[in-house]
C-alpha cells in the first residue's frame, strides 16, 4: 500500500468546523496506539489508518494481542464516525482475527466503511491488512448515535 499520511487537525476542522472545540483530538487511545490516517474517502464513508506494530502490544507467543488488534480496529472506526455522523459510541464488535500479526510487519492498515445507517444505528466493515493487501483481520461494528443532529 502506498498511502500518505492526512493532515488530520486540517481534516477534522473542515469538517467539524467550531465544534472541534468540544473534543479532545487527537484522542488519547489513538495517539498512543501512533495512529494517523492515510486515506479519507467522504463519499465513500471510508477512512484507513496507518499503525505501527510495537514490542509493548504482543502477547507471549510474540503476536499483536488480540485485545489491541481490535483497539486498532476501533481507532479507524472512531474517527470515520466522528467525520460523517453526530457523536455516537461503538455498542458491539463482532471480529475474525485470521492471521497473527507479528513485528515483521512493522505496519497494519485498517479500513473501515460505513455500510449502512439506520435511524440512530451505524454498521461499519473494518479490515486489517498488511502493505501487500493480505487480510489479517475484519470486523462488523456497530456504533449507537447519542446525539441526534
Amino acid at each position: 500500500m502506498s498511502l500518505v499520511k492526512i493532515d488530520e487537525r486540517a481534516l477534522f476542522e473542515e469538517l467539524l468546523g467550531e465544534r472541534i472545540k468540544e473534543y479532545d483530538l487527537p484522542a488519547p487511545s489513538y495517539s498512543v496506539m501512533e495512529s494517523e490516517i492515510v486515506e479519507f474517502d467522504k463519499e465513500q464513508n471510508l477512512l484507513t489508518i496507518k499503525m505501527p506494530i510495537r514490542k509493548t502490544w504482543l502477547n507471549p507467543y510474540d503476536t499483536m494481542q488480540g485485545g489491541m488488534i481490535i483497539g486498532a480496529m476501533d481507532n479507524a472506526v472512531g474517527p470515520l464516525s466522528m467525520l460523517i455522523a453526530p457523536l455516537n459510541m461503538t455498542r458491539s464488535i463482532d471480529s475474525k482475527l485470521k492471521k497473527a500479526i507479528t513485528m515483521d510487519l512493522e505496519f497494519i492498515y485498517i479500513t473501515a466503511r460505513l455500510l449502512e445507517w439506520k435511524k440512530r444505528r451505524l454498521t461499519f466493515d473494518v479490515v486489517v491488512k498488511d502493505r501487500d493487501g493480505e487480510v489479517y483481520a475484519s470486523a462488523t461494528m456497530i456504533n449507537w448515535i447519542i446525539e441526534e443532529k
